[in-house]
């Protein structure tokens, strides 16, 4: 029996720690250019929509118009939050300054409270206020490559068939580079874009709760939380993350537990409730290769990686689907379900 070849092995990964290096060194290029494309294939059902009944131009331009209204919405609900949220961090430090003080009064009230002591010590309010700034930070980054996206958004929606079709023509229509190219397509717009609907109804029963509980800036974590929610498992707890510092800030650890809780109730309705009704199939992708997808993007690509990692997740599962070499590793990383026909 031949023994296989380590050679080849070790010239893949060399070839893929190649391109992804000048991946993150093109990143300020890249990262705008996939979340295009993302956002094009989630307008891709309303572009068809508009074209079955008007001329492509016009079905294009109405598109572009719906696609505004919701970015002029966006701007609208969190435009003022950034500032305001980065001017207001230092008063934020000495509010969480004073929680972890009370705290630790209260503990030391409580006979054999080590243990809560430690637990305490933990809050430290300058850790928690890093992670305020992180996610600043990171929603900030995207609204600032939003024009970049937007141009890009429309020639993807424009030429997008075009592309493929011309893949066809060079390649053949069974290559793999423009079947993987429809089937990714097809499974963004079928399960991301019926997802959105989903992350909508929680990001608007989320936005409503922290207003009516009077947490800052209930707006801007409404947003985050519709985009995180796009990273299964881990995005809800991560967009939860924000408005329970506040909360403990603002109104110590009971306002901060009410917001959790809402929080869990929330996405535990929503996600045995309305996904089921709106979503037939799902990607069962690991848990694990989730969350470190999550950070290896994110350290790849910077903030933006984070929004964009389940599909780029889609992807790497394809191309590996696509060779008998990589096929095993595919199946361990997770199952795609065939796109609709109709999405």
């Amino acid at each position: 029996m031949q023994q296989p070849s380590i050679f080849k092995p070790l010239l893949i990964l060399v070839a893929a720690a190649v391109l992804l290096t000048v991946i993150h060194l093109a990143a300020s290029f890249v990262t705008p250019l996939l979340m295009g494309f993302f956002v094009a294939a989630l307008l891709t059902p309303i572009y068809r929509r508009f074209k079955k009944r008007l001329p492509a131009g016009l079905a294009l331009l109405l598109t572009l118009v719906v696609l505004l209204l919701v970015v002029l919405f966006i701007v609208l609900l969190v435009g003022n939050s950034f500032a305001t949220l980065a001017s207001s961090l230092a008063g934020y430090t000495a509010e969480l300054v004073q929680r972890q003080a009370q705290l630790q009064a209260l503990a030391a009230q409580i006979p054999e409270g080590g243990v809560l002591k430690k637990v305490i010590s933990t809050l430290d309010p300058g850790t928690l206020i890093a992670v305020l700034g992180i996610v600043v930070g990171v929603a900030a980054s995207i609204f600032k490559q939003g024009v970049l996206v937007l141009f890009i958004t429309l020639f993807a929606l424009a030429e997008g068939p075009q592309i493929i079709g011309r893949m066809e023509q060079a390649f053949g229509a069974d290559h793999f580079l423009p079947h993987n190219t429809r089937a990714l397509f097809g499974a963004v717009i079928s399960y991301f874009g019926l997802r959105a609907i989903v992350n909508l109804v929680v990001a608007g029963a989320t936005g409503l709760m922290l207003w009516l509980l009077g947490i800052p800036h209930a707006g801007l974590w409404a947003v985050l939380t519709f985009f995180l929610s796009f990273i299964p498992y881990i995005g809800a707890f991560f967009a939860a993350l924000p408005p329970v510092i506040l909360a403990y800030a603002q109104g110590g650890l009971g306002l901060a537990l009410v917001v959790i809780l809402g929080s869990i109730i929330i996405n535990s309705l929503t996600e045995n409730i309305v996904s089921p009704l709106v979503m037939s199939k799902g990607l069962s992708v690991s848990p694990t290769v989730v969350f470190i997808s999550f950070v290896f993007w994110m350290f790849i690509l910077g903030g933006p990686g984070a929004f964009i990692a389940m599909p780029l997740n889609v992807a790497l599962i394809l191309f590996l689907g696509s060779f008998t070499e990589t096929r095993g590793l595919a199946a361990l990383m997770g199952k795609i379900p065939p796109p609709a026909d109709q999405p």
